[in-house]
């Protein structure tokens, strides 16, 4: 953070000149007080420090707005605070025609002390406006919202109070002018039930400082809204979009930091053999009895010293509560690979996968099993195939195509000997060697790889976060489930192929009841009709590294593409970057924002004149046994 500057006139003036200028303020005043203001707003939330030790927690609630001044503690501030805040009511006045000012403050009692139990109080707010504003929308809209919030699933308390005294306990008045009956400069004032900390103790409760953070800004988000729409000549589009939008060094720092340590290491390569070829041929010679015994490439990197580095990542000085949430989601999911990694091969390692992944639930393997009795096994497939070479080469051309649009695209295809399949890592396609492809499915293959895998990833790299080319937590799901959506799309989803993918839901859930290799092999063989070598490699994907259950989510990352599908999602939003289902609202907020900018590819089966039609019905919903060979 930057030096404190005092507020002087000097200062008042540079403040003045940058937002008449729509240019964006960001400084340090004394006593631990912060003005930060993104751009031209019609609001400004405030915050007025007390004594050193008191009220902790309360400035934290205003901190993340996009346009906020937590004022500095002190009679000798006052005045120029006062100055600085008329400065800047009066610029915004001039570009808007009217200016909301909210102030946030801390109930002085009762104390806010959990119960013999340790339960809380209740959430509970008091909304002070003047008597001339209490019936208007934005109070309206506050108090609706702001009853909403629920902390530790107890809903919010709210009372408004009309004419009562717009300060907290102890202080003046703001300014004189703010809310009088001819000023165009509105105030709202929120006492807040501290239930953030203990009054008693002075412990922080930080989870429930951010849930509350998060809800109390939704609230003031679209109070300034309504306020903007019926007051000014503001109209945004949504109230989201008077959310932050400068990314600030705490945050590119942070997401650095958190990409920096997700590309030290490829899960996926670390914990997949790479002597898996090797061993089937051996187990065919020893007539299937024995299991094989695989081999994984040495670890390069360390994942105690990663691990160290990565909690050692200050995300607290975000500011900011959804990109907070979003780089502790993905903290928590590096830590949890991390220690996959500490335990590959031990007994440890599907207990830490299931935790990563999530374990197998009944109804996506019942749906699994639906598709694998439907289809029954087809050995009469073409036995035209080809090699390394050619499939590389035809990836190679979509990628060129993605190039001509897009030129920093800088992804390769390498043919690589340590690797028995296709993958992609860090935006490159590598494909083995050893690899022969049916040449009904090339195209099928270079979509799910490329259309989906290598396109996501460079549309991720042109956002200003960079998290979404390495994924935001849980992206993998949705990935595999887009990867194998596209083989559909461009009618390259082949029975076999869909048995394929449902075979390793019933592997994954024969791993996590405690079944060997072989179990699980016979159980694809004789219960599924897989042919060996698919059984083998099913078989190898569910048990590397001690019971890799990752497999389950191609077929549940369908499920769930098509559920939102059919639920009148957009499927250009899931082509931003790396993210999963569940963080479309996040994804959508920081468009609306403007920090997201629209992706510069768009896979090119879309464009394709039987796409829409096939995107049709899956909207209008579709059983996925129902996919294969519709395409």
């Amino acid at each position: 953070m930057s030096k404190p500057v005092s507020i002087s006139d000097r200062l008042i003036a540079t403040v003045r000149k940058r937002l008449a200028a729509n240019q964006p303020v960001r400084r340090t005043l004394p006593e631990r007080g912060r003005l930060h203001i993104d751009r031209q707003l019609p609001f400004l939330v405030v915050y007025r420090r007390r004594r050193a030790g008191a009220d902790e927690g309360t400035a934290s609630l205003v901190r993340g707005e996009a346009s906020y001044l937590i004022a500095p503690y002190g009679s000798r501030h006052t005045r120029k605070t006062s100055a600085l805040l008329e400065a800047i009511s009066e610029e915004m006045v001039e570009v808007f025609g009217e200016f909301l000012v909210v102030e946030i403050w801390s109930a002085p009692a009762p104390p806010s002390v959990p119960d013999e139990l340790g339960e809380l109080p209740k959430p509970a707010f008091r909304v002070v406006v003047p008597r001339r504003d209490s019936d208007s929308a934005s109070v309206g809209a506050l108090v609706e919202r702001l009853g909403k919030i629920r902390i530790q699933g107890r809903r919010a308390e709210v009372e408004l109070a009309p004419g009562g005294r717009m300060s907290p306990p102890g202080e003046p008045r703001l300014n004189r002018k703010f809310g009088s009956a001819n000023s165009p400069i509105r105030l709202i004032g929120i006492e807040v039930r501290p239930v953030y900390r203990n009054d008693e103790t002075g412990e922080m409760f930080p989870e429930v400082r951010r849930s509350l953070h998060r809800q109390l800004s939704v609230a003031i988000q679209q109070a300034a809204y309504h306020f903007a729409i019926h007051q000014t000549t503001h109209r945004p589009r949504h109230y989201q979009a008077l959310g932050r939008r400068a990314i600030v060094k705490a945050v590119t720092d942070v997401d650095a930091r958190l990409a920096e340590i997700a590309a030290a290491f490829d899960l996926l390569l670390l914990v997949s053999p790479v002597n898996a070829d090797r061993e089937y041929r051996s187990f065919r010679r020893n007539g299937e009895q024995r299991p094989p015994r695989f081999r994984y490439r040495p670890m390069d990197i360390d994942p105690d010293t990663l691990k160290r580095k990565l909690y050692a990542i200050p995300i607290e000085r975000v500011e900011d509560p959804t990109l907070a949430a979003i780089f502790r989601e993905k903290r928590r999911e590096l830590s949890l690979q991390l220690d996959l990694l500490s335990d590959l091969g031990t007994p440890r390692f599907i207990h830490t996968g299931v935790a990563l992944y999530g374990s197998v639930d009944s109804g996506t393997v019942n749906e699994a099993v639906r598709v694998l009795d439907r289809w029954q096994a087809d050995e009469t497939q073409s036995s035209r195939t080809v090699g390394a070479d050619a499939f590389a080469a035809a990836a190679q051309r979509e990628i060129s195509r993605y190039q001509d649009i897009y030129p920093a695209l800088g992804a390769r295809v390498e043919i690589r000997d340590d690797i028995n399949s296709l993958m992609v890592s860090q935006g490159h396609l590598l494909v083995g060697s050893a690899v022969r492809i049916p040449v009904g499915r090339v195209e099928a293959l270079v979509q799910h790889e490329v259309g989906t895998h290598v396109v996501t990833y460079w549309n991720g790299r042109a956002q200003r976060l960079r998290l979404l080319s390495n994924g935001l937590a849980r992206h993998e799901e949705l990935q595999e489930g887009l990867a194998v959506l596209a083989e559909y799309l461009v009618a390259g989803l082949t029975p076999a192929r869909l048995r394929a993918v449902a075979g390793r839901v019933v592997a994954a859930q024969s791993v996590v009841d405690g079944a060997g290799f072989i179990d699980t092999y016979r159980q694809l063989r004789n219960e599924h009709g897989f042919g060996s070598r698919l059984a083998f490699q099913t078989a190898t994907r569910l048990h590397r590294g001690g019971g890799f259950v990752k497999d389950a989510i191609y077929f549940r990352g369908l499920r769930a593409v098509i559920g939102y599908l059919a639920e009148g999602g957009r499927l250009d939003t899931l082509l931003i970057g790396k993210i999963a289902v569940e963080q479309v609202p996040v994804i959508e907020e920081l468009q609306r924002r403007g920090v997201l900018e629209p992706p510069p590819l768009r896979p090119a089966y879309l464009d394709e004149p039987d796409t829409h039609y096939q995107l049709e019905k899956l909207r209008n919903g579709i059983d996925i046994a129902s996919l294969a060979g519709a395409g």
